[in-house]
């Protein structure tokens, strides 16, 4: 696993995101998974829960961004 962005220990801080695969994305806070966001195509999958094998979807978007808010905030 790869971390790409770690961030201060403030909880409203920016979440970490870890490369997981080649289009798998986990994100993170100090404390425990909030879920992955996953690149398929050009579209993005949020995916909330902290084991990828059981994980729910809560969205889909064409923006990063968005996606990854979509894992945060569900």
């Amino acid at each position: 696993m790869v971390l790409l962005s770690p961030k201060a220990r403030d909880p409203r801080s920016e979440p970490n995101i870890a490369l997981v695969s080649d289009d798998v994305y986990s994100v993170m806070t100090d404390r425990e998974t909030l879920g992955y966001v996953h690149r398929v195509g050009n579209v993005y999958v949020a995916l909330r829960g902290d084991s990828l094998k059981h994980c729910v979807e809560v969205g889909q978007s064409l923006s990063w961004e968005h996606a990854l808010s979509l894992v945060r905030f569900g």
